[in-house]
This record gives structure tokens, C-alpha cells and sequence, in this order.
């Protein structure tokens, strides 16, 4: 199989962007992302912030990524952007900050798709759902974004806010029941550990058309493994120049 068709049959998702060489979910990484021409999805983050809105960071505190301290809701948009998100990384990346989601759509439109995995909403009724919905919208990437999330309650909101809107469930696990929980949740995309991907899980998804993006495979011979699988599935991973290398062995 050429390298090429390898890639457009495992393409790559960079995970929180290009995070081996980046830090994570910052402008940064997703820059380094959109420099590599083979990359068309990236994966991020989203919380709210106190003033409702959207910003990119995975954890629910500022301490493990940032040099601030408590919770992300506790603290306003504007404030979030003052706080270095770069230095824990690399000192050359000292004072990246924490993005908004407006300004990653700004950067990628038109250059990427967005894996937007929604994290627990703090506020009642779906806000975080709503917010990023209405931004999705603003920016007119509905056909360029996937919601996602490991609360399934987060994913019904979505669909009842935006039916129109491709959904997927994050999973570490593989019930019987998988893929009529899916069905059940109109959801049209799989991610799943990639430790729990599998010619026949592939073979169930496939036939209930549900895409699948297996998660998070950094390893050369965990990403050779899954490369040189035949059934299409997307990777994620936190080093898309190891992807490319994997799938340019075939």
C-alpha cells in the first residue's frame, strides 16, 4: 500500500494540537499542527469560563498546565488569557496563554477540522453546550467539527441543540452494548482507547456507519500496529511526525 493512500486510510488527529512539541491546547501547538500539510484534524478541550466563554485547556484546574492555581470556572476569560500556559512545557514557550475557542477557529478555519471534546459543564443546562454550538455556527464550520465527549449527557445536548451537528462518544471501554449506545445517542463517531480497536469492532462500526478515532497512540510500534490495520479509522496522537512515519512504512 503507498504511504499516501496509508495516511488518507488512518488520517492523523493531533492531540491538544501538535502537544509532543508543543504545550498542549495552546495557539502554539495547533500552529505546529497546521504546519504539517498531511494533519486535517485537530483535537481539543473546552471548559467555560466564569463569564460564559468557551476556552481551550483539558483539566478543570489551572494547576498542572498554567502558573495559576483553582478552578478554570472560577476565573473570567480575559483573566485565563493572562496566565502562562507555556513555561511548564519549555522556557521558550513562556507567556503562551490559554485560548479561547474563537481565536482556535479563527486559526484553523478553512486549514483543519476540530475534534471538540466538551469537559464537565459547571453551570446547569447545557451552557457549555450552547455557547460552543452558537460558535460553531458563528464561524460556519458545522461540516468541520465533530462534538465529543465522555459525559453522555453533554452529547444528548448537543444533538437536541444542534441535530445537524456530527457527535461522538469517548469511551474506555468496550460493552457489548456499544454500538446500540451509539445508536441510541445519534452519535456518528467512536473514540476509543486504541488498546481496545479491533478488526471486529471495526468490522461493527463500519456496518452501523460510525466512524471511529482510536486514542492516544504515541508509541512507533503501537502506531505501525494500527497503520497497518486495512479497515479506515482516524489516529490521534500527541506526535503526528511518528504518524507519519508509521503509515509511510506500508
Amino acid at each position: 500500500m503507498a504511504p499516501t493512500s496509508r495516511a488518507a486510510l488512518h488520517p492523523c488527529v493531533a492531540h491538544r494540537g501538535w502537544s509532543g512539541g508543543a504545550p498542549e491546547n495552546t495557539l502554539a501547538a495547533f500552529r505546529l499542527a497546521l504546519s504539517e500539510p498531511s494533519v486535517y484534524w485537530i483535537e481539543l478541550d473546552v471548559h467555560l469560563s466564569k463569564d460564559e466563554v468557551p476556552v481551550v485547556i483539558h483539566d478543570g484546574t489551572l494547576n498542572r498546565t498554567t502558573n495559576g492555581k483553582g478552578k478554570v470556572s472560577e476565573r473570567t476569560a480575559l483573566q485565563l488569557s493572562q496566565l502562562d500556559a507555556g513555561s511548564w512545557f519549555h522556557p521558550i514557550y513562556a507567556g503562551e496563554p490559554i485560548p479561547t475557542l474563537a481565536q482556535v477557529m479563527s486559526l484553523v478555519y478553512g486549514r483543519a477540522c476540530l475534534n471538540i471534546e466538551l469537559k464537565e459543564d459547571a453551570q446547569e443546562g447545557g451552557l457549555l453546550v450552547r455557547r460552543v454550538v452558537e460558535l460553531v455556527r458563528a464561524y460556519r464550520m458545522e461540516s468541520a467539527v465533530v462534538i465529543t465527549s465522555f459525559d453522555r449527557r453533554l452529547i444528548e445536548q448537543a444533538k437536541k441543540q444542534a441535530p445537524e451537528f456530527r457527535t461522538g462518544l469517548i469511551t474506555d471501554k468496550k460493552p457489548k452494548d456499544l454500538i446500540p449506545q451509539l445508536q441510541s445517542l445519534g452519535a456518528s463517531v467512536l473514540s476509543i482507547d486504541y488498546r481496545l480497536v479491533t478488526p471486529k469492532l471495526l468490522a461493527e462500526t463500519a456496518t452501523a456507519s460510525i466512524g471511529v478515532m482510536a486514542w492516544t497512540v504515541n508509541q512507533p510500534g503501537d502506531l505501525a500496529r494500527l497503520a497497518s490495520m486495512p479497515e479506515p479509522f482516524q489516529i490521534c496522537t500527541n506526535y503526528p511526525d511518528r504518524w507519519l512515519a508509521a503509515v509511510a512504512k506500508g
